[in-house]
């Protein structure tokens, strides 16, 4: 059985998420400012703004960015997958059918709806 395309990124954008973390870990020392996971801190820390503008520096935010930023990237991964499920996958309930973009164009072309 398929896991759908939505929970395959509900689980693989935070493990993303989370080898960018250890890659960071362990950067040896050496490399300074050169550390491959530095150019990735940027956009993954990027919805923390949206919680500091929102809460200020309160009490609840300390020590659950962390925590946050997991749920952030994990509710993108999943309507990435959402997305991409719907794309491929067409419901069956729809009343006409889905055609691909290289289905509806060449010679002799019909819809669906003619034939």
């Amino acid at each position: 059985m398929r896991l759908p395309y939505a929970f395959q990124g509900l689980l693989f954008v935070p493990a993303l998420i989370m080898l960018v973390f250890i890659l960071k870990v362990f950067c040896p020392e050496s490399a300074g400012e050169e550390c491959f996971a530095d150019y990735f801190a940027v956009p993954i820390f990027l919805p923390l703004i949206v919680i500091y503008k929102i809460f200020g520096d309160s009490t609840a935010v300390l020590g659950q960015e962390f925590l946050f930023i997991l749920l952030y990237w994990g509710a993108v991964g999943f309507f990435i997958g959402l997305i991409f499920d719907l794309y491929t996958h067409p419901s069956p309930y729809s009343p006409e059918q889905h055609l691909l973009p290289s289905q509806t164009s060449g010679p002799g072309f019909q819809p669906p709806s003619q034939v």
